[in-house]
């Protein structure tokens, strides 16, 4: 039986990108790549004669050195850096470029044209519930750290912000998710952001839930299309977001909104874990 090892970084054991695309994409495949014995590991492990996915924290950390021992001892290298660009050591040791977001399995085509890339879309957290939200009222939240959105005391004062802290494993946010009929995801741009995947997204169509995002957010167009009504014009001013939210409470259970949730079932549909454990399976080939 072939043998699908994750490895990560025991500093990073409890960071989201470990949490999601270590363990808990390893538990997805133990489902759904019933052909594949399914390990977890520290960076540093013994691995041999297996197909080793390495985390964003593992790449962070991973030495020339410690790649080419585990080339040397038969196993087959996948990167997965999700939304940091792949380190220095892709070309030589990869032999899968794992993208998770349609942005970056483009651009990883073209930047690395001798690496084989795979598509591997960022799965929803399995412990969310995705019971369908309130019907009977707007209520708006934010899920994420404050420091990556678009956010002011009178944007807040119609959008609940639902702090969640990636460095860690932070599992309080889940129980709240349900209590929102609309999410939040106007993003702050930083310097150190890349190659996002339109998670945030996802979790709102796995909630039943339309999201808000500007249009300039490449990943989230190509999901949600150029028509769908939630999205709004960059550069974003405050004024602008506060019109946006108060049209989408106007529009609540109208015909926009409901092609909004159309829009939203049918991300739903293209992330549920069986494409993702299709897409997992592709890569590991």
């Amino acid at each position: 039986m072939p043998r699908l090892v994750f490895l990560y970084a025991e500093p990073f054991r409890g960071a989201g990108s470990t949490v999601m695309r270590g363990f808990q994409l390893a538990d997805l495949a133990r489902d759904q790549l019933s052909r594949h014995s399914v390990h977890v590991k520290a960076l540093g492990s013994r691995v041999r004669n297996s197909t080793v996915f390495l985390t964003k924290g593992a790449l962070k950390l991973a030495t020339p050195a410690q790649l080419d021992e585990l080339v040397r001892h038969g196993n087959r290298l996948l990167f997965d850096p999700v939304d940091e660009l792949p380190p220095g050591t892709t070309a030589r040791f990869a032999d899968v470029l794992v993208a998770s977001s349609l942005t970056a399995f483009e651009e990883y085509g073209r930047a690395y044209p001798g690496t084989r890339v795979a598509l591997v879309n960022h799965h929803v957290d399995p412990r969310l519930d995705t019971t369908q939200p309130p019907r009977d009222t707007f209520r708006a939240g934010y899920f994420g750290e404050s420091i990556n959105a678009v956010l002011t005391p009178r944007i807040e004062e119609t959008v609940d912000v639902v702090p969640i802290d990636t460095s860690r494993e932070d599992a309080g946010w889940l129980a709240r998710v349900g209590d929102y009929s609309f999410h939040y995801a106007v993003r702050l741009h930083r310097e150190l952001d890349h190659y996002k995947p339109f998670l945030k997204g996802f979790t709102a169509a796995h909630c039943g839930a339309p999201v808000l995002i500007q249009r300039d957010q490449q990943e989230a167009v190509r999901w949600l299309g150029g028509d769908y009504p939630y999205l709004i014009d960059a550069p974003v001013s405050e004024q602008q977001i506060l019109d946006a939210l108060a049209e989408a409470e106007s529009d609540f259970g109208g015909p926009r909104w409901r092609r909004a949730l159309a829009t939203m079932a049918g991300i739903r549909s293209r992330t549920t874990p069986q494409r993702i454990g299709e897409e997992l399976a592709a890569a590991v080939l």
